[in-house]
């Protein structure tokens, strides 16, 4: 077992995190690493988790996003990739600058917000402008992403009120997210973070995270999208606020 990044016990509930996690990507087109990351970094350190986790999010955006990319909003993805991408640069720099401990609390702080936000706020009306706003959103997402291992809720928030067709709404964002997580497991090859033991834990993980998709898929058939929104705000809150006591408690 010396060549397997972890033992039989963390597998397994590293299998659980990431089976649960990936349903509500199944589901929402988005998320999972809302749960993986805070979770995963319970048992390994946030450097190892965020490359293992951009591997089973490629994988997942491929799966999901392929199906469905025929109904994507071309001209927003254009838009909002390249920004992206130099959120993306923005973010790793930083990732490699700055102290552990205050990174984990400021994504439990970020988590925290988002999820009082999803919360609180109402459907989301159409009419905002492309310009500035898909620039804004392609870059905090992109920084977002490789600072901690969550990009889409700025996308989200962004096409949301911005392409009224569901469809058309959860295609473009899988293919956002799909085009997001490619740009972070390269900037995370570039710098160096993308090494083989993260390379074998997503691998080990992978059948987990697609079965995690195809459930999650079945679910989003019957299950209402706002009534999943507000229990994945509850989650958020809490996992927010248990990132935020683990750091001052330590």
């Amino acid at each position: 077992m010396d060549a397997v990044p972890f033992g039989l016990a963390t597998w397994a509930a590293c299998a659980v995190i990431v089976g649960g996690a990936y349903v509500i990507f199944g589901i929402t087109a988005f998320g999972a690493a809302m749960f993986t990351v805070p979770a995963l970094s319970y048992f390994f350190p946030l450097d190892y988790v965020l490359p293992m986790c951009v591997i089973l999010d490629v994988s997942a955006a491929f799966a999901l996003g392929s199906r469905f990319s025929k109904d994507a909003d071309r001209g927003e993805l254009k838009w909002m990739a390249p920004f992206s991408l130099a959120g993306a640069v923005a973010g790793v720099t930083a990732l490699v600058t700055l102290p552990q401990q205050a990174t984990i609390a400021a994504f439990g702080v970020f988590l925290f917000f988002y999820g009082l936000y999803s919360l609180l706020s109402r459907a989301p009306q159409i009419g905002v402008a492309r310009h500035p706003w898909a620039v804004i959103s392609g870059f905090c997402g992109g920084a977002a992403g490789t600072l901690f291992g969550v990009g889409a809720p700025p996308y989200a928030i962004y096409l949301s009120r911005r392409l009224p067709d569901k469809a058309v709404l959860r295609a473009t964002l899988s293919n956002m997210v799909l085009l997001s997580t490619s740009i972070r497991a390269l900037v995370f090859l570039a710098g160096g973070l993308m090494l083989w033991d993260r390379i074998l834990g997503a691998l080990l993980l992978m059948p987990f995270a697609l079965g995690g998709i195809w459930a999650g898929h079945r679910i989003q058939l019957k299950a209402s999208r706002e009534t999943l929104l507000k229990v994945i705000g509850v989650l958020l809150l809490l996992i927010g606020s248990s990132l935020i006591l683990r750091v001052c408690g330590s």
